[in-house]
């Protein structure tokens, strides 16, 4: 049987990124263009989403090119997009305003409002995520509430997909219940918009696109969209799903108590769960899954990654030297570095919570730090210190995910750019006592995107022979008994610490002297 080319976008918060695969996962070529993010105000995170589509088409062209065929000989596309992302248009799908991205915080005020008005317990009864002011909803009312003249012009709203989809060609204005987890006004029960949520901020709900499904052909490639992007005219596309759906799919998370830890610049974590469950404390996200009619149960870590590239930015002086003057990946050196240090990092904790801590606690002043230094440490006991404090904090999303689960997770694997670092895993795997699965495609929002793709353009009898066809395991970590014993020492004054200095508004009045005086 000759190969079969299945293409992907994933359209991230800073860059997008084109893949082509063939029918058995294998990765043919990839290519990936940054774009920037605009910030007008303090808090305020927006986006020119014509740049975006610009560097979307040379992303694609460099791909297609790298394959080394005919663009026809690629079967379809799937899309991959960043969600709680908006932007309003017109009639004709033109932009009239940048879009307002996920990470902005400007409706402090709209949240209060919310909270007044339509209440913790029944938000989170009807869309299944607790009150956040990072959710869409807010930030629309804001937008009803201050940008009326715009509002008024404004013919839809919408997500990550739907004005890329519509510039590919796609044959309708339509989204899906895995793409608007994090806009906040799903209908978890029955995947679809919540009447009674637009009604509260006065949202018509004709002005949001189409509710359909996940993995749903929408059209086709059209001749301007071809003459821009490289794509073969007249090729089938798909929407595919939100970024954590897609990866899901992309990690073979497709059966209720497999978990997929995403390893990026936050550390999330996805579980497939075959209906609502219930969360009478709030504590977890539940939306749409990739595969239509199905749900995801998602824990938000906003810190992993991040916290790493912190240090490697601020205090990894000699480590960035030998990288440049060897050649080697400084995230290498510094898993060399840190492997040095004794499990435990002679008792230092990091606390990772740089832009607060969400999953389980939902703590907006949560700050981060080190306890336990002294004279006795040094510098490769706090770089493996920082990899084990992101890990105490996904196991603290990793319990409270299992306890609205009802049991704990029957397999987790590990996705994103982290799990190349075999310490990083071992560390997760030792802290939960379980092991992990690392996948050789490590890149799962795109392999997912494509998966869901070729199923949704017909290519895959359903969405278990995709991923049984393109998502490998490339290895299993097992776990040490007398690491895991340490690490669960630690991980109890971890969290008690966390809970003490959370209670206590220790947290909440660090971030009061540090909006006052800086």
């Amino acid at each position: 049987m000759s190969d079969m080319y299945f293409s992907s976008l994933d359209i991230g918060t800073t860059g997008v990124k084109a893949m082509i695969v063939n029918q058995y996962g294998k990765v043919i070529s990839k290519a990936y263009r940054e774009y920037p993010c605009e910030y007008p105000r303090p808090g305020w995170v927006e986006q020119d989403v014509v740049i975006m589509w610009e560097k979307l088409c040379e992303a694609s062209n460099e791909a297609i090119s790298k394959l080394n065929k005919p663009a026809d000989s690629i079967n379809s596309l799937g899309i991959s997009s960043q969600r709680g992302t908006f932007i309003a248009v017109d009639k004709n799908i033109n932009p009239i305003m940048n879009s307002i991205v996920w990470s902005d915080t400007r409706a402090d005020k709209e949240l209060v409002w919310i909270l007044e008005n339509v209440g913790k317990e029944r938000y989170h009864k009807i869309s299944g995520v607790p009150v956040s002011g990072l959710w869409s909803y807010a930030k629309i009312k804001w937008f009803i509430d201050n940008k009326k003249d715009i509002f008024d012009k404004t013919y839809k709203i919408l997500n990550g997909q739907e004005y890329f989809l519509h510039k590919l060609g796609s044959d309708e204005i339509s989204t899906d219940p895995s793409s608007i987890t994090m806009n906040g006004m799903l209908d978890v029960d029955n995947l679809a918009w919540s009447r009674e949520l637009c009604d509260f901020i006065n949202l018509p709900v004709e002005k949001l696109p189409l509710m359909g499904t996940p993995a749903r052909m929408v059209g086709k490639i059209s001749e301007e969209a071809s003459q821009k992007t490289g794509f073969a005219r007249g090729m089938p596309i798909a929407i595919g799903g939100g970024d954590q759906q897609c990866t899901a799919i992309g990690s073979g998370i497709i059966k209720e108590g497999m978990a997929v830890i995403i390893l990026g610049t936050g550390m999330p974590i996805v579980t497939h769960i075959d209906s609502r469950k219930k969360d009478d404390q709030r504590k977890v996200l539940i939306g749409g899954s990739g595969i239509p009619g199905k749900w995801d149960m998602e824990g938000i870590q906003l810190t992993g990654g991040a916290t790493l590239r912190w240090w490697k930015e601020n205090f990894a002086y000699q480590e960035n030297k030998s990288s440049q003057e060897l050649g080697i990946d400084v995230y290498k050196i510094i898993d060399m570095e840190a492997s040095k240090s004794p499990v435990g990092s002679k008792g230092i904790l990091f606390f990772p919570f740089f832009q607060g801590q969400s999953t389980p606690s939902y703590d907006d002043n949560a700050k981060g730090g080190f306890l336990g230094i002294s004279l006795f440490h040094n510098n490769m006991d706090m770089m493996r210190s920082v990899m084990e404090g992101t890990s105490f904090e996904t196991n603290m999303v990793k319990e409270a995910m299992e306890t609205v689960l009802g049991k704990s997770f029957d397999t987790i694997r590990l996705s994103g750019g982290g799990a190349k670092s075999d310490l990083w895993s071992k560390i997760k795997a030792d802290i939960f006592g379980r092991p992990v699965e690392r996948l050789k495609e490590p890149d799962c929002a795109s392999l997912g995107a494509a998966i869901l793709g070729a199923y949704g353009c017909g290519f895959f009898k359903n969405i278990e022979e995709g991923v049984q066809n393109m998502v490998h395991l490339m290895d299993a970590i097992e776990p040490d008994e007398k690491n895991h014993q340490l690490y669960r020492e630690e991980y109890d004054i971890f969290k008690k610490t966390f809970e003490l200095l959370s209670k206590n508004d220790i947290f909440k009045n660090i971030a009061g002297i540090q909006k006052k005086w800086f």
